[in-house]
């Protein structure tokens, strides 16, 4: 019996740079240690946050949307991003060329 060495670059065939796929790569997942590093100027979620979330889950579960005014205009905003700031995207983009 032969002794293999554990390194593939031994042979020619194989190059020392050559990558490798995980399971997670093939299914379309991503790993979220590389996406949510602190360094990158990302924050875990507050405890009112993952509630929120969870609220909001369980009611578009249900059928049910979140919608609120706009505190410039006052049109019905429902995407999560105007949600979040408040204002509708034409208002939001007025207060930016405002400013």
């Amino acid at each position: 019996m032969t002794k293999r060495s554990g390194r593939a670059a031994d042979s020619p065939a194989t190059s020392r740079f050559t990558t490798t796929t995980d399971a997670h790569h093939d299914t379309g997942t991503v790993d979220s240690i590389r996406l949510y590093r602190r360094q990158d100027g990302f924050a875990a979620p507050t405890a009112e946050e993952r509630t929120v979330a969870q609220a909001a889950a369980v009611l578009k579960a249900a059928g049910y949307g979140i919608a609120m005014r706009c505190l410039d205009c006052g049109h019905p905003i429902t995407s999560a991003a105007s949600l979040a700031r408040l204002r509708g995207p034409k208002c939001a983009a007025k207060a930016v060329a405002d400013d």
